[in-house]
Protein backbone atom coordinates (compact mmCIF):
# COMPACT_ATOMS: atom_id res chain seq x y z
CA UNK A 1 0.00 0.00 0.00
CA UNK A 2 2.86 2.36 0.81
CA UNK A 3 4.47 1.79 -2.58
CA UNK A 4 1.11 2.34 -4.27
CA UNK A 5 0.66 5.65 -2.47
CA UNK A 6 4.19 6.71 -3.39
CA UNK A 7 3.45 5.81 -7.01
CA UNK A 8 0.26 7.88 -7.12
CA UNK A 9 1.95 10.81 -5.35
CA UNK A 10 4.90 10.66 -7.76
CA UNK A 11 2.60 10.84 -10.77
CA UNK A 12 0.82 13.90 -9.40
CA UNK A 13 4.13 15.57 -8.59
CA UNK A 14 5.48 14.92 -12.10
CA UNK A 15 2.30 16.31 -13.67
CA UNK A 16 2.60 19.44 -11.49
CA UNK A 17 6.26 19.91 -12.46
CA UNK A 18 5.44 19.37 -16.14
CA UNK A 19 2.62 21.93 -15.98
CA UNK A 20 4.85 24.54 -14.35
CA UNK A 21 7.65 23.85 -16.85
CA UNK A 22 5.27 24.17 -19.80
CA UNK A 23 3.97 27.48 -18.49
CA UNK A 24 7.54 28.77 -18.21
CA UNK A 25 8.45 27.56 -21.68
CA UNK A 26 5.35 29.13 -23.25
CA UNK A 27 6.11 32.40 -21.48
CA UNK A 28 9.73 32.67 -22.63
CA UNK A 29 9.61 30.91 -26.01
CA UNK A 30 8.43 33.28 -28.80
CA UNK A 31 7.93 30.58 -31.44
CA UNK A 32 4.36 29.28 -31.55
CA UNK A 33 5.51 26.28 -33.58
CA UNK A 34 7.97 25.19 -30.86
CA UNK A 35 5.33 25.72 -28.19
CA UNK A 36 2.91 23.39 -29.97
CA UNK A 37 5.62 20.78 -30.66
CA UNK A 38 6.65 20.75 -27.00
CA UNK A 39 3.02 20.41 -25.91
CA UNK A 40 2.53 17.43 -28.25
CA UNK A 41 5.74 15.80 -27.00
CA UNK A 42 4.63 16.37 -23.40
CA UNK A 43 1.26 14.68 -23.94
CA UNK A 44 2.92 11.78 -25.76
CA UNK A 45 5.45 11.43 -22.95
CA UNK A 46 2.70 11.35 -20.33
CA UNK A 47 0.82 8.63 -22.22
CA UNK A 48 3.93 6.49 -22.58
CA UNK A 49 5.12 7.06 -19.02
CA UNK A 50 1.83 6.28 -17.28
CA UNK A 51 0.34 3.74 -19.68
CA UNK A 52 1.16 0.77 -17.45
CA UNK A 53 2.74 0.39 -14.05
CA UNK A 54 5.88 -1.72 -13.94
CA UNK A 55 5.70 -4.69 -11.60
CA UNK A 56 9.46 -4.88 -11.08
CA UNK A 57 12.50 -2.62 -11.55
CA UNK A 58 13.48 -2.06 -15.16
CA UNK A 59 16.89 -1.49 -16.69
CA UNK A 60 15.60 1.07 -19.22
CA UNK A 61 12.93 3.48 -18.03
CA UNK A 62 9.96 4.19 -20.29
CA UNK A 63 9.61 7.48 -18.40
CA UNK A 64 13.05 8.68 -19.43
CA UNK A 65 11.83 10.78 -22.36
CA UNK A 66 9.27 12.58 -20.21
CA UNK A 67 11.78 13.23 -17.43
CA UNK A 68 14.39 14.57 -19.86
CA UNK A 69 11.81 16.80 -21.51
CA UNK A 70 10.65 18.16 -18.16
CA UNK A 71 14.23 18.79 -17.11
CA UNK A 72 14.95 20.68 -20.32
CA UNK A 73 11.82 22.82 -20.01
CA UNK A 74 12.48 23.52 -16.34
CA UNK A 75 16.12 24.49 -16.86
CA UNK A 76 15.23 26.64 -19.87
CA UNK A 77 12.66 28.49 -17.76
CA UNK A 78 15.05 28.92 -14.82
CA UNK A 79 17.83 30.29 -17.02
CA UNK A 80 15.40 32.82 -18.44
CA UNK A 81 14.20 33.74 -14.97
CA UNK A 82 17.82 34.33 -13.98
CA UNK A 83 18.70 36.42 -17.03
CA UNK A 84 15.42 37.98 -18.12
CA UNK A 85 13.69 38.75 -14.83
CA UNK A 86 16.81 39.10 -12.66
CA UNK A 87 15.60 36.60 -10.08
CA UNK A 88 18.19 36.30 -7.25
CA UNK A 89 20.72 33.56 -7.95
CA UNK A 90 20.17 31.75 -4.65
CA UNK A 91 16.44 31.34 -5.41
CA UNK A 92 17.25 29.91 -8.84
CA UNK A 93 19.81 27.55 -7.24
CA UNK A 94 17.18 26.27 -4.81
CA UNK A 95 14.73 25.80 -7.68
CA UNK A 96 17.31 23.86 -9.74
CA UNK A 97 18.14 21.60 -6.80
CA UNK A 98 14.46 20.92 -6.10
CA UNK A 99 13.69 20.34 -9.79
CA UNK A 100 16.49 17.85 -10.40
CA UNK A 101 16.14 16.02 -7.08
CA UNK A 102 12.36 15.88 -7.43
CA UNK A 103 12.46 14.51 -10.97
CA UNK A 104 15.12 11.94 -10.17
CA UNK A 105 13.43 10.84 -6.93
CA UNK A 106 10.08 10.29 -8.60
CA UNK A 107 11.72 8.52 -11.55
CA UNK A 108 13.39 6.04 -9.19
CA UNK A 109 10.18 5.52 -7.23
CA UNK A 110 8.03 4.91 -10.32
CA UNK A 111 10.63 2.50 -11.69
CA UNK A 112 10.76 0.80 -8.27
CA UNK A 113 14.51 1.15 -7.94
CA UNK A 114 14.13 1.80 -4.22
CA UNK A 115 13.48 -1.95 -3.94
CA UNK A 116 16.92 -2.88 -5.30
CA UNK A 117 18.99 -0.03 -3.82
CA UNK A 118 19.69 0.27 -0.10
CA UNK A 119 17.96 3.31 1.48
CA UNK A 120 21.20 5.17 2.31
CA UNK A 121 22.53 4.70 -1.22
CA UNK A 122 19.14 5.65 -2.66
CA UNK A 123 19.30 9.06 -0.99
CA UNK A 124 22.99 9.47 -1.80
CA UNK A 125 22.16 9.06 -5.50
CA UNK A 126 19.40 11.68 -5.30
CA UNK A 127 21.54 14.24 -3.46
CA UNK A 128 24.51 13.53 -5.73
CA UNK A 129 22.42 14.03 -8.86
CA UNK A 130 21.01 17.31 -7.55
CA UNK A 131 24.43 18.70 -6.64
CA UNK A 132 26.07 17.59 -9.91
CA UNK A 133 23.42 19.27 -12.06
CA UNK A 134 23.39 22.37 -9.86
CA UNK A 135 27.16 22.76 -10.24
CA UNK A 136 26.94 22.38 -14.02
CA UNK A 137 24.01 24.82 -14.13
CA UNK A 138 26.05 27.43 -12.29
CA UNK A 139 29.15 26.85 -14.43
CA UNK A 140 27.20 27.20 -17.67
CA UNK A 141 25.41 30.32 -16.41
CA UNK A 142 28.62 32.28 -17.07
CA UNK A 143 28.83 31.16 -20.70
CA UNK A 144 27.55 33.68 -23.25
CA UNK A 145 25.38 30.99 -24.83
CA UNK A 146 21.67 30.64 -25.51
CA UNK A 147 19.70 29.04 -22.60
CA UNK A 148 18.41 26.35 -24.97
CA UNK A 149 21.93 25.11 -25.63
CA UNK A 150 22.88 25.22 -21.96
CA UNK A 151 19.78 23.25 -21.02
CA UNK A 152 20.52 20.62 -23.68
CA UNK A 153 24.06 20.14 -22.36
CA UNK A 154 22.74 19.57 -18.83
CA UNK A 155 20.07 17.16 -20.09
CA UNK A 156 22.73 15.06 -21.82
CA UNK A 157 24.81 14.89 -18.62
CA UNK A 158 21.70 13.99 -16.60
CA UNK A 159 20.90 11.24 -19.13
CA UNK A 160 24.39 9.73 -18.87
CA UNK A 161 24.46 9.86 -15.07
CA UNK A 162 20.98 8.34 -14.78
CA UNK A 163 21.88 5.43 -17.04
CA UNK A 164 25.06 4.72 -15.08
CA UNK A 165 23.01 4.56 -11.88
CA UNK A 166 20.43 2.26 -13.50
CA UNK A 167 23.17 -0.05 -14.77
CA UNK A 168 24.82 -0.06 -11.34
CA UNK A 169 21.56 -0.83 -9.54
CA UNK A 170 21.02 -3.87 -11.78
CA UNK A 171 24.65 -5.03 -11.42
CA UNK A 172 25.25 -4.75 -15.18
CA UNK A 173 27.68 -1.82 -15.13
CA UNK A 174 30.03 -3.32 -17.71
CA UNK A 175 32.57 -1.64 -19.96
CA UNK A 176 30.66 -2.40 -23.18
CA UNK A 177 27.45 -0.83 -21.89
CA UNK A 178 29.28 2.16 -20.43
CA UNK A 179 31.13 2.72 -23.71
CA UNK A 180 27.87 2.82 -25.65
CA UNK A 181 26.32 5.50 -23.44
CA UNK A 182 29.54 7.50 -23.32
CA UNK A 183 29.96 7.50 -27.09
CA UNK A 184 26.41 8.71 -27.66
CA UNK A 185 26.63 11.32 -24.92
CA UNK A 186 30.05 12.61 -25.93
CA UNK A 187 29.00 12.88 -29.57
CA UNK A 188 25.99 14.97 -28.60
CA UNK A 189 28.10 17.14 -26.30
CA UNK A 190 30.72 17.57 -29.02
CA UNK A 191 28.08 18.73 -31.49
CA UNK A 192 26.68 21.17 -28.96
CA UNK A 193 30.11 22.57 -28.09
CA UNK A 194 30.98 22.85 -31.78
CA UNK A 195 27.75 24.76 -32.35
CA UNK A 196 28.63 27.07 -29.45
CA UNK A 197 32.13 27.65 -30.86
CA UNK A 198 30.79 28.46 -34.30
CA UNK A 199 28.19 30.87 -32.91
CA UNK A 200 30.83 32.70 -30.84
CA UNK A 201 33.09 33.07 -33.87
CA UNK A 202 30.35 34.51 -36.08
Amino acid sequence: MTNFRWSISSKFILIAILSASLVGFWYFEPSLFLRIIVLIFSLAGLIIAFSRSDEKPTLVSKREFLILLMLYLGLFSLYNLLYGLSIPLYLVMIAVLLLVSGLFFNLLVLDKLETVISPPLFWVFIVMMGLIILEIFLSLSFWPVDPKTKSLIIVVIFYLTTNFIYLYSHNVLKLKRIAGFLIVGLLILALLIFNIWMSLRS
